[in-house]
């Protein structure tokens, strides 16, 4: 591994909340241009198409053998075993797997993305000419971006080959175990759907409506929805003071602005 592809791995991007809520894509040096998907462009694919783009991306080496329905196999394997594997090997090496992803990046991806068996990494091209590629170093970062950029919160994905403390390693184990076990928990609430999200943004705010909305970017929508949401808080807040008073006599007039986005 070179000194560039290790510093890739140490030193994930975090987007800023104005780069999250931009419609332009967000350039990852030596990739290519990350875009955030537009409501009509997830409407094109489907929901149910766009949920399993996302799901794929999530994906650990667990949740990729009970995928393919390979989950017991993958339990019998030692520590050691499940060290040497590398989830983009196993996606890219697969042939199916390997077209599925690509058509997953395309979605997000503003340049063009070829799978090369050769180079065992997908090119980015843009006019015939590569630009850019992804393989097993950059992977986890390109997910990271896409799912910062989609509102979607990823988890970290550790290598335990790197791991040389054999403490820190059951450590490493329980978390991942503990991951696991809460990713079977049941599902969000469906109010929080984002057919449903899309619905209540659009009959609440005062500029948006069921055909202008498909126009924002699947983040600027969960951004505009948390926002209506606060808002709804504060001019509830500020009636009851302004009626009835409170105890402290003290109303935060700044409130209708705070930061949101400290939760992404």
């Amino acid at each position: 591994m070179t000194k560039n592809q290790k510093r890739e791995e140490e030193n994930p991007i975090n987007l800023s909340y104005f780069e999250l809520l931009s419609p332009a894509p967000v350039t990852i040096p030596g990739v290519g241009g990350i875009i955030s998907p537009r409501l009509k462009d997830i409407s094109s694919i489907g929901i149910n198409t766009y949920q399993y783009y996302l799901t794929v991306l999530l994906l650990d080496l667990q949740s990729y053998f009970t995928m393919i329905g390979r989950e017991k196999e993958f339990e019998l394997l030692s520590e050691e075993e499940k060290a040497q594997l590398n989830l983009f090997e196993l996606l890219s090496l697969n042939p199916d797997c390997a077209a599925l992803l690509q058509t997953i990046l395309q979605f997000f991806i503003q340049e063009e993305v070829v799978y090369s068996r050769e180079h065992r990494a997908f090119l980015i091209q843009k006019e015939g000419k590569v630009t850019g590629s992804i393989s097993r170093e950059n992977y986890p970062q390109v997910c990271s971006v896409i799912c910062q950029r989609s509102c979607v919160k990823s988890s970290p994905r550790e290598d335990l080959s790197k791991v040389k403390s054999k403490k820190a390693l059951e450590i490493m184990k329980k978390l991942r175990k503990g991951r696991a076990a809460k990713g079977r928990q049941p599902k969000s609430d469906q109010n929080l759907e984002l057919g449903n999200i899309i619905s209540a943004v659009a009959n609440r705010s005062h500029s948006l409506n069921i055909l202008n909305i498909w126009d924002l970017t699947v983040f600027q929508i969960w951004d505009c929805f948390s926002r209506l949401s606060a808002n709804s808080i504060y001019e509830i807040q500020s009636m009851s003071v302004a009626a009835w008073g409170n105890k402290d006599n003290y109303f935060d007039a700044s409130a209708w602005f705070k930061r949101i986005d400290t939760g992404n």
